[in-house]
């Protein structure tokens, strides 16, 4: 159950950020969106290592 929750949530975030960054992206020009692409990569292993952390510890 929790992991069909995880799933929903996860297509409603994509439903609600990708028209925002499509939308944003003519405004902010690809020089900026390629300084921002820059930080989504460790931002997702943090987000990954957290996890792993709160899964070894609450087991």
């Amino acid at each position: 159950m929790n992991a069909i929750m995880i799933i929903l949530a996860l297509f409603v975030a994509l439903a609600v950020v990708v028209p925002l960054l499509e939308r944003y992206q003519r405004q902010m020009g690809l020089h900026k969106m390629v300084r921002f692409r820059k930080y989504i990569i460790p931002l997702v292993a943090v987000s990954l290592i957290l996890q792993l952390l709160y899964l070894a510890f609450n087991r």
